[in-house]
């Protein structure tokens, strides 16, 4: 029989059929299981679960006869939800409130383009370094870093909608940066320090520099690589430590790490070290979950890129096995299922972008309506915040549109506001 009850009176024996929430707002794998810990009872609280489904016929019928144990303590209250730490994995520092951004998105974007652009040549310019084994300047790289990390500071969504609006025909520049952009743009949603976030820029930028040593009909081949090939593949995570090395560039320890481990596993199936759990340092599981976001949101030749929450639905499937839990969830906390420059339909049929993601409610950002759900676009496009009952009046996403569906330029609608 299943029975709703309080959290807070759950019990060890308790089978949970239902925690009530999607899955990329609970703290479990799956959205049912056999209590037989009480820091699970902790996580649900700590994810603001006030009520759960209980399978009576599936729980053990001592919970039924006895008192309730003293009911864990509930949590204080914080702008955004922490996660109770995984036990055998690095922990990441407590999680901050985001503060306050010091200028609107649609103010910095101006400039985050200007830095995005910047970059992205220089970018270009390191890998052709790599390439034809000339030396590295590690001087404009910093530098750019630093300039990421501003704009991060300013306003962390403008080069995050940079990065979704803009069009670039090779992955093999951007990718690096786009890299950057996530890995900062997380760092800071977690309270890094100004040093650690140009740190884990640095490294981000230095990530792949290993592939510039890999032939390139194996790099860009569009079918399933074979053995041979995927072995010679698994080696620019390795040679890009070594070029790090080679190259004698003057770097924190960690840039080294970041480059040779970004592709290790908490389970000890990645390479090139086999790393496992703790072993795994906190800036290279964000690099590594950076990485794999940007691949599979971005179109490549071979491939369309995925909607950012299919990315992460399929991203979080590998929690707890790939990636330690609290490393993923502080990930998805800070890029948001719906990242600002996606557009999106309501539930009311009306047409919005994405503006700002709300950390504490992923699926309800602010978005700023632009057409009726004849598709006319409105003169005077309204911000909405669909996490505030007064503003939204209860409206929802419905689902994601591509740009060719939605039939207009989002970044139209990131313009700096007119005088």
């Amino acid at each position: 029989m299943l029975k709703m009850i309080s959290t807070q009176d759950l019990r060890l024996g308790m089978y949970v059929a239902d925690v009530g929430r999607s899955w990329i707002n609970h703290p479990w794998k799956s959205k049912h299981k056999l209590l037989t810990d009480q820091e699970e009872i902790r996580e649900l609280l700590e994810f603001g679960i006030n009520s759960v489904m209980v399978d009576t016929d599936k729980s053990n019928p001592e919970v039924w006869l006895t008192p309730p144990a003293q009911p864990a303590e509930p949590p204080k209250p914080t702008p955004v939800r922490t996660i109770a730490p995984p036990r055998p994995a690095p922990k990441p520092a407590p999680l901050k409130s985001t503060p306050e951004p010091v200028c609107q998105v649609e103010i910095e974007m101006a400039r985050a383009a200007k830095t995005y652009a910047k970059t992205l040549d220089t970018s270009k310019a390191l890998l052709a370094a790599c390439r034809m084994n000339k030396k590295i300047e590690l001087g404009p790289v910093t530098e750019n870093v630093n300039e990421l990390v501003e704009s991060v500071s300013r306003n962390r969504d403008a080069l995050m909608a940079l990065m979704k609006l803009r069009n670039f025909d090779d992955y093999t520049y951007t990718h690096c940066l786009n890299v950057s952009v996530l890995a900062i743009s997380t760092g800071k949603s977690l309270g890094l320090s100004q040093d650690e976030l140009k740190t884990l820029g640095l490294g981000t930028m230095f990530h792949d520099l290993g592939k510039t040593r890999v032939p390139g009909h194996i790099l860009n081949k569009a079918g399933k690589l074979s053995d041979d090939e995927f072995a010679i593949m698994r080696n620019h995570a390795a040679m890009s430590g070594d070029i790090i090395l080679e190259q004698h560039l003057e770097v924190d320890e960690i840039v080294y790490k970041i480059a040779r481990h970004h592709h290790e596993r908490i389970d000890g199936s990645g390479y090139p070290d086999h790393l496992k759990g703790e072993d795994i340092p906190g800036l290279v599981s964000i690099c590594a979950l950076s990485d794999v976001y940007d691949a599979l949101t971005s179109d490549r030749v071979y491939h369309k890129g995925r909607a950012p929450h299919e990315a992460l639905k399929f991203i979080y499937s590998m929690r707890g096995s790939h990636f330690q839990p609290e490393w993923l969830d502080r990930f998805v906390q800070s890029v948001g299922i719906y990242p600002p420059g996606t557009v999106v339909a309501l539930d009311s049929d009306q047409i919005a972008v994405v503006m700002d993601v709300n950390q504490a409610a992923l699926n309800a950002p602010l978005v700023k309506l632009v057409a009726d759900p004849a598709g006319q676009i409105y003169s005077r496009p309204k911000l909405v915040d669909l996490a505030s009952a007064s503003e939204a009046g209860g409206l929802k996403i419905k689902k994601v549109l591509s740009r060719d569906e939605a039939g207009f330029d989002p970044a139209y609608y990131f313009n700096p506001p007119k005088e």
